[in-house]
């Protein structure tokens, strides 16, 4: 698994090499050498136009390194000092190496007049100016180099991260260099993998730069991807002597008058998850067309005596529905009415099994999320970014420009696991450690998609998975499926019917 590090773990892994005997130095110089090695396996650079964009700190150093290495290509290379001369020493000392080399060496101040249109004519720009202990908002005369490098014919490379994005949240709040490459040392960074920031990479690459495996593996590491190991993890091979009830009983509250689609697929997602067996408790007046689709599940029917009142047949069904769950899914097309609100609050109460809430029950928990500080059993919850911003008060805006930290927190503050949904999903657990997801793909936008998550994972969760391991697994698995249908009925065809029915040949294959 790769292995995904923030500012302070980056900071601390260089600090374990130097222990170790590893000089920073030396670093510094495979730093700056492989970025080239990268350009060089990929393009000629013989008398190619090179401008190398320089900061005051260690990242400015790997590009001076990476200047001189172009100008041992054959390329023409400018470097541009962004802040003025080096504050660190061995950046000062990379530079000093400039000297007869043939590398131009300018100020800013001497070249903003013609540095843009600089940037627009030369074959190769490489980003050194902030590295992984950037935050905030770069100053605003950066924005027009910054523009003019991202939007150059020519290529631009990152070493690290793209100067503007934050390492750790994955934020972009002022200008940012849009690369189309970069060049991450030893391992990923969280700003790869999170968006806006993802968006501003292009292609990553990771190089060594002469830190040990060993110590990059043993590094801690609070941000995991989701991969085809996490899913393995997570799916059990079965046992040939095994019966239903080895495979868990999954209770889904889902579904009201005019969305018994939204039931329908989490409880065929749930089928096709593998829970030993699936109740569907909804309306008896949805019945027959959620049967109809879902022919393998068991059905606990709810009929009212009066409006909001509940048969005492139906109480006692939905009782002892409750009591045999090995786990539960509440609120998928369920609606907000009284009735519902009721149901909702009657089963998160009494239940001791672990939950995924979804849509509805996550709109119906908004109401009172203090609620979730007194409910017993284990917690998953599935919001998308407007659910999350009802959940929490803040815009949707906020949500999305820090995803990790707003997931993070609200699964801290509430003691559950957090399922923050979009482009690069984001599992996060009580004690902060997250999953971030790279499957997927825009086609999966569209309603439904959530609900066959939610089944899914509370099908996992029935087999009797730990709550974040269900989470992560589901979500890689139902992302994959996604891209599957993609590449087989385009993003604009494909519907979320159509994630299920991609969920036996993957299992077939993470079985293999």
């Amino acid at each position: 698994m790769m292995k995904v590090l923030g500012a302070v773990q980056s900071r601390r892994l260089e600090e374990r090499a130097v222990q170790a005997g590893a000089n920073l130095l030396d670093l510094m110089e495979n730093a700056g050498g492989a970025a080239v090695r990268f350009l060089r396996k990929k393009y000629d650079l013989e008398q190619k136009r090179c401008v190398v964009l320089c900061g005051h700190g260690n990242n400015g150093g790997d590009g001076f390194v990476a200047a001189r290495r172009l100008r041992e290509c054959g390329a023409q290379v400018v470097v541009i000092l962004m802040q003025g001369e080096p504050t660190t020493d061995n950046a000062a000392q990379m530079l000093s190496r400039l000297d007869d080399t043939g590398v131009k060496v300018l100020r800013y101040e001497d070249a903003s007049g013609y540095l843009p249109s600089m940037l627009e004519t030369s074959d190769f720009i490489l980003d050194a100016v902030y590295g992984v202990g950037f935050r905030g908002s770069a100053p605003d005369f950066m924005e027009p180099v910054f523009r003019a490098a991202s939007e150059s014919s020519g290529v631009t490379l990152a070493l690290d991260v793209p100067s503007g994005v934050n390492c750790d949240t994955g934020a972009v709040e002022g200008p940012c260099v849009m690369a189309d490459y970069t060049v991450s040392f030893s391992t990923l960074k969280n700003g790869h993998l999170l968006q806006p920031a993802k968006g501003c990479c292009g292609q990553v690459v990771v190089v060594p730069i002469g830190i040990d495996l060993s110590l990059i593996n043993s590094q801690e590491s609070p941000l995991e991807v989701t991969d085809r190991e996490t899913a393995l993890q997570a799916l059990k091979p079965r046992n040939p002597e095994s019966n239903k009830g080895d495979y868990g009983r999954l209770f889904c509250l889902c579904g009201s008058e005019g969305m018994a689609g939204a039931a329908s697929l989490c409880v065929r997602a749930a089928l096709r998850g593998g829970a030993g067996l699936v109740n569907a408790v909804l309306p008896r007046s949805i019945y027959q067309i959620v049967a109809g689709q879902a022919t393998e599940a068991i059905y606990t029917l709810l009929d009212y005596s009066s409006p909001g009142t509940l048969t005492e047949d139906s109480q006692r069904s939905l009782a002892e529905a409750l009591r045999k769950a090995d786990a539960m899914v509440l609120g998928c097309g369920l609606s907000t009415n009284r009735e519902s609100s009721a149901l909702f609050r009657q089963c998160l109460m009494g239940a001791e099994k672990p939950i995924v809430i979804d849509a509805d029950g996550i709109n119906l928990l908004a109401r009172n999320i203090d609620i979730l500080k007194t409910v017993q059993a284990p917690l998953v919850l599935t919001p998308h970014p407007g659910e999350m911003a009802r959940l929490t008060g803040r815009s949707v805006a906020e949500i999305q420009l820090h995803r990790l930290e707003s997931a993070r927190e609200f699964a801290r503050e509430y003691q559950v696991v957090l399922v923050l949904k979009g482009a690069g999903t984001i599992v996060a657990e009580p004690s902060g450690h997250a999953w971030v997801n790279q499957t997927g793909n825009a086609g999966m936008a569209r309603g439904g998609s959530g609900d066959v998550l939610a089944g899914l994972i509370g099908a996992l969760l029935a087999q009797g998975c730990a709550p974040a391991q269900a989470a992560a697994a589901a979500v890689w698995l139902h992302g994959t499926a996604g891209d599957r249908c993609a590449a087989r009925l385009s993003q604009t065809a494909m519907l979320p019917g159509d994630l299920i029915e991609e969920l036996p040949g993957l299992f077939l294959e993470i079985g293999r």
